[in-house]
């Protein structure tokens, strides 16, 4: 499923493809992914005639700031399986394409998404916080307002493990699984500690494995996981998943210490992936 660092690399590639240009039409091929609108048709009319002023991201979603006399913003939901592309417009359509954005000069951006878990919207104006995409979205965790000291606020009142924590948007956006599992293996800490239990070194180290995870997740263009049809904007799968500790590793040996990784289950069929010797 992508996650921050494949919305990352989806936002910097696609950032000089399309700056400038001009969204001539829209044409939604699935209707279900523009169900935070009324109709397809409220979706264009905050989209069509406006040009692209730059790319941005919150979260996991991928935004197009669009400029006019009424600016709004483009908001792609990349899901379980969503997928960014920018192709010439005789190129066949992929069976998935769930969305047309025509450009000016001529070429086209297109939404794919196999299971339609995610989705296409627009919101007038620039202001992300304030979209009801992301109300009570927490820091970026690339932020500088994402800190230890946020960590030991956030984490106070939330007696859930470590690992769920995490992923919750309203503390950290951007964050699921893959990343969830690699961060609390390189702070050493078990997925299933409470949240409110970590003593302030080990929310230190939990801040400091965020950030560099994160860094190297996108540095390498993401991750193409073993159940995950992730490609980047040219097509290319990420690197990331080379580099994976624990993720998907299940019973395979550490690569630090060489005992069995191991899976915890937690809610919604999913497991929690680590080292008992390496994570405590």
């Amino acid at each position: 499923m992508p996650e921050l660092p494949e919305a990352e690399t989806i936002r910097r590639q696609l950032e000089p493809e399309v700056q400038g240009e001009t969204i001539r039409r829209v044409r939604v091929l699935i209707p279900r992914i523009a169900r935070a609108h009324p109709s397809p048709r409220a979706l264009s009319r905050l989209v069509t005639g406006r040009r692209i002023a730059r790319a941005g991201r919150r979260g996991k979603a991928v935004l197009l700031f669009l400029n006019s006399e009424k600016p709004s913003t483009l908001i792609i939901r990349l899901g379980m399986t969503g997928l960014v592309r920018v192709t010439p417009p005789d190129e066949p359509l992929d069976k998935h394409t769930a969305a047309v954005f025509d450009l000016s000069d001529g070429r086209q951006i297109r939404f794919m998404d196999q299971r339609q878990f995610g989705g296409v919207s627009a919101r007038p104006g620039h202001d992300v916080d304030a979209m009801p995409e992301f109300k009570g979205y927490g820091p970026e965790p690339l932020s500088d307002e994402f800190t230890p000291d946020y960590l030991e606020r956030a984490f106070a009142r939330r007696s859930a493990q470590l690992e769920p924590v995490l992923m919750d948007q309203k503390v950290i956006a951007g964050i699921g699984k893959i990343y969830a599992d690699e961060i609390c293996f390189r702070a050493g800490l078990r997925p299933t500690r409470r949240a409110n239990g970590l003593t302030g070194p080990m929310r230190r180290r939990l801040w400091q494995a965020t950030r560099e995870v994160l860094t190297e997740a996108i540095e390498h263009r993401g991750s193409t996981a073993n159940d995950d049809n992730y490609r980047d904007v040219y097509g290319m799968p990420g690197e990331f998943q080379n580099r994976l500790f624990v993720y998907q590793r299940t019973g395979q040996p550490c690569r630090v210490c060489g005992t069995p990784i191991k899976r915890t289950p937690m809610r919604g069929g999913r497991g929690m992936h680590w080292c008992p010797k390496c994570q405590k």
